[in-house]
């Protein structure tokens, strides 16, 4: 017997807009996979600059994603602005009949986890949280709100599941005092896109893909320890981009004295763009101060990649030694050393088994049941 579709509510504190077209991106593929299995509706609030009116409700489907964002004006009363864009969101969606909803979903606690439990409170709508945010590890984010730990509290309390995408930050949140009925489910990779090319035998291709924040992806270490490792290793090349200051490297890069052909930068790119770049490289090479679980990793893997990575976050629990290369962070020694192994791992690398085990634990599909399986198991307890 098919079972029947339910109606799944996505908010989030970080979704892409045209306020910031990438944030939150990881939360609107999880979006995109549930809508393979239920119906979706995304509700998203946000602050926009350039807008004259105080909201403005923009609404459309994005890859199967009925998806509606009430722009604030930038300034409009802050907080309580949000509030009220979130109650006009609401009553846009009543008005059209996309307003049945089972379940809530809720992307990221802070700051907008607010909403599921409104919802809640008004409607009885239960509700599960996925977390993905790194912020509450003190040892990596000293600037955390001091009301943090409150909100956080206020906001799982009635949540009917927690599901962090890796055990790691799950017990970083246990440990934080966010008790409750955790179910890990990690970030999704569209396998249909994401898969291996044909890789030069030549030249062996490195690959950096992130925001390009240096505090928190150590690109300034990459650039150091890129220029000794090309300095030995002629038939090498990295490529580094991302939606950030790829200039601003480009120029540390030439200051480094880094051979001009070992290394190519880029600015933000189209996902089938970053897939295409995967197909064809031989090794994802992080350096991070601090992680979660990455998508940039997964993408990897089901790209045929090997991975060369800080043991941060959660990314020991899928990256061991039949898939890359794992090292302490800020250790420029080790990631030299390890750049040197990576020539052998890459020659003894089984493409296949990589791009097998990305699609058991994170394509589409494996990811969409996963969270069917969380939102019958609410279903079931309420």
């Amino acid at each position: 017997m098919k079972r029947k579709k339910l109606n799944i509510l996505f908010l989030s504190s970080w979704y892409p807009s045209k306020a910031v077209s990438t944030l939150g991106n990881f939360v609107q593929r999880h979006a995109e996979a549930v809508a393979t299995v239920h119906n979706v509706q995304v509700l998203y609030i946000t602050f926009l600059d350039g807008i004259e009116e105080n909201f403005r409700i923009e609404d459309r489907k994005i890859h199967g994603v009925d998806t509606t964002i009430v722009y604030c004006k930038k300034g409009f009363s802050g907080w309580q602005g949000k509030r009220i864009a979130f109650k006009k969101g609401i009553e846009y969606l009543q008005s059209r009949n996309r307003f049945d909803i089972d379940i809530v979903h809720h992307n990221i606690i802070w700051n907008s986890g607010w909403q599921a439990r409104y919802l809640h409170k008004k409607f009885s709508f239960p509700y599960i949280i996925t977390e993905h945010w790194t912020g509450y590890d003190k040892s990596i984010r000293s600037d955390q709100p001091l009301f943090l730990k409150a909100f956080s509290k206020y906001v799982v309390k009635n949540a009917s599941i927690i599901c962090p995408v890796s055990e790691n930050l799950a017990g970083v949140m246990r440990e934080y005092g966010l008790s409750g009925n955790y179910e890990v489910v990690p970030n999704v990779v569209d396998t249909v896109i994401f898969h291996p090319g044909k890789k030069s035998e030549e030249m062996i291709h490195f690959l950096h893909v992130s925001t390009l924040d240096d505090a928190h992806k150590n690109i300034s270490g990459i650039l150091r320890v890129w220029k000794q490792f090309s300095d030995t290793v002629s038939n090498v090349h990295l490529t580094i981009g991302g939606d950030g200051p790829y200039e601003h490297f480009q120029r540390m890069a030439v200051e480094h004295g880094i051979r001009i052909e070992s290394i190519t930068f880029f600015g933000e790119k189209q996902r089938e763009e970053i897939a295409n770049l995967m197909a064809v490289s031989h090794c994802l090479l992080m350096f991070s101060n601090y992680e979660n679980l990455p998508c940039v990793i997964i993408e990897a893997m089901a790209s045929g990649m090997a991975v060369i990575s800080t043991d941060v976050g959660g990314i020991a629990e899928h990256v061991d030694s039949s898939k890359g290369l794992l090292l302490p962070a800020r250790d420029e020694k080790e990631l030299l050393k390890n750049l040197h192994e990576s020539v052998h791992l890459i020659s003894r690398l089984k493409v296949l088994e990589l791009q097998d085990y990305a699609i058991e634990h994170f394509s589409v599909k494996s990811i969409a049941g996963a969270f069917d399986h969380v939102y019958q198991s609410v279903l079931l307890r309420k």
